[in-house]
């Protein structure tokens, strides 16, 4: 970072440590001293729209998808009287299936109880 004349963000940079279950509450408390600067570990970090956790089960992820696709649904099910069904279906389709199919290749092998919150 030094060598490019990059400054690291303390308040913007997390860890993520991924291990075990087992293993987990050991480096609960984990920081990382860099350049005069403590980085903290997090139980989550999102990363370009993906939320992450420890065990990489997506569990996080998968509420905030649906969380924002009932939020978009309510929306358009306000805006239905007004709207032709072509017109209804091209807005569902814009707003949920991008939601959806953004980062899906992650979610494989991901439990049914969670791929079937998102059908």
């Amino acid at each position: 970072m030094t060598h490019n004349f990059l400054l690291l963000n303390s308040d913007k940079t997390e860890i993520l440590l991924i291990s075990p279950k087992t293993s987990t509450q050991k480096l609960l408390h984990f920081n990382l001293h860099l350049e005069g600067c403590t980085v903290t570990t997090s139980s989550t970090v999102k990363d370009l729209g993906v939320i992450l956790d420890t065990h990489l089960s997506f569990k996080n992820h998968i509420n905030q998808v649906t969380k924002t696709a009932f939020f978009h649904l309510r929306n358009i099910a306000k805006l239905r009287n007004i709207l032709s069904i072509s017109d209804a279906e091209k807005l569902v389709h814009a707003f949920m299936t991008s939601r959806l199919d953004y980062c899906n290749a992650f979610l494989s092998g991901c439990p049914a109880l969670l791929i079937n919150k998102l059908q």
